[in-house]
């Protein structure tokens, strides 16, 4: 895939993501003040489930999209990032596999190290603070 194409699926998924965490920002904005209650509504009966806040929050991402996309600041990073992810070498299955179990097998020794610690411990000021 080249860059450009992976910048524009990324924008793309990146904005669906924006407009949808927005239409519920302003879906509960809408909803807690009563003077802006009808915006939680359907402007249009045959659109469903579709609100204003859903119009709203479709919108500013949109407007959000294009100003990073035309940005003279952001685009040239944006590419930069791209080119720096297509030349990572990705682990494969295998090695995924066997760092997975080390720190499993490695949190699982802590804690047991913590567990015994804290048992020790909780013996010693049980027997500081409560002689017998």
């Amino acid at each position: 895939m080249t860059t450009q194409r992976v910048l524009v699926l990324t924008y793309i998924v990146l904005g669906l993501l924006l407009a949808l965490t927005l239409e519920q920002i302003y879906g509960g904005v809408f909803g807690r003040w009563a003077v802006l209650g009808f915006l939680n509504h359907s402007p249009l009966p045959q659109l469903g489930e579709w609100t204003w806040a859903t119009a709203l929050g479709f919108a500013t991402a949109a407007g959000v999209g294009v100003w990073t996309w035309r940005s003279p600041k952001l685009q040239p990073v944006a590419v930069q990032v791209v080119e720096e992810m297509q030349r990572v070498t990705w682990p494969t299955l295998a090695e995924t596999r066997a760092a997975t179990v080390a720190v499993i097998v490695a949190s699982v020794v802590c804690a047991a190290m913590l567990g015994l610690f804290d048992w020790v411990w909780s013996l010693l000021t049980s027997q500081v603070y409560n002689p017998q």
